[in-house]
């Protein structure tokens, strides 16, 4: 079975980032570190092999291509296939709704 490249876009880092910052006020450093590691490995390791067992995201039908969507905890992660990599495009928390 051949594996996907995983890319995280500028935008899904962004997203993380912001994330992670508000962790560690509510967590801690300790505990947000883990939380990003938990979340970067399980997109990772699940879009590298089955990005096309995800379903389409409710915003596909606004974009030229393919949006599709997977839920890890409280996030969607939003991501994109081109050819064998994966472009992980959004980090979402569940209140928030369309890509910008």
């Amino acid at each position: 079975m051949k594996r996907y490249a995983v890319v995280f876009e500028e935008s899904a880092q962004a997203n993380v980032r912001e994330s992670y910052d508000w962790g560690c006020r509510a967590w801690g450093k300790q505990e947000a570190k883990q939380w990003v590691r938990q979340l970067r490995t399980a997109v990772s390791q699940q879009l590298a092999i089955v990005p096309k067992g995800f379903s389409l995201a409710p915003e596909d039908d606004e974009f030229p291509e393919e949006i599709r969507q997977m839920v890890v905890g409280r996030y969607r992660v939003l991501f994109t296939i081109r050819g064998r990599k994966v472009h992980v495009l959004h980090v979402r928390g569940a209140y928030v709704g369309a890509i910008d």
